[in-house]
């Protein structure tokens, strides 16, 4: 048990906090890593985030859902805009949705009900958990792991 664990955690609600601002926060501070899984992304901030940090030399990854991804226009242009830098995009392969909203690094996690669209950020409401636990943390890494090396197997197949 670590009590300063329980000080690195920080849960904020989008009708008090700019959510798109806490997930970009995160992924600017990342120097090694930062793996993502969204359902819906339209914000073009934390799509620019994910960019500078490929561009800073930091290693991106993202897990989408296949559906989500190619059924909205302002969604398609990122996931091109994104697989153009270089960063690797995996699909789910099932019917059924791929719904993690999750952003982890080397140094923190985001979690939480918050799709990066205008209506999460500004309608919905929605919220996050901004984490630096390192156990938590780990474990978010290693399920983000788990889960892209299972799709990409099956996309190789």
């Amino acid at each position: 048990y670590k009590p300063q664990a329980a000080r690195s955690i920080k849960v904020y609600y989008n009708h008090e906090t700019a959510l798109n601002q806490e997930v970009t926060k995160v992924i600017q501070d990342a120097e090694e890593f930062v793996y993502f899984s969204i359902y819906t992304f339209t914000r073009e901030d934390i799509r620019d985030a994910f960019l500078a940090a490929k561009y800073r030399g930091v290693e991106v990854r993202g897990l989408m859902d296949k559906k989500q991804s190619f059924g909205i226009d302002a969604q398609e242009k990122i996931v091109k805009e994104l697989q153009d830098a270089g960063i690797e995009i995996i699909f789910n392969d099932h019917s059924y949705i791929m719904h993690l909203k999750t952003v982890v690094t080397e140094k923190a996690y985001v979690s939480g009900s918050y799709n990066w669209t205008a209506s999460g950020t500004d309608s919905n409401d929605e919220t996050i958990e901004v984490g630096y636990d390192e156990d938590v943390r780990k474990q978010y890494e290693d399920t983000l792991k788990r889960i892209f090396a299972k799709y990409k197997a099956r996309q190789v197949e």
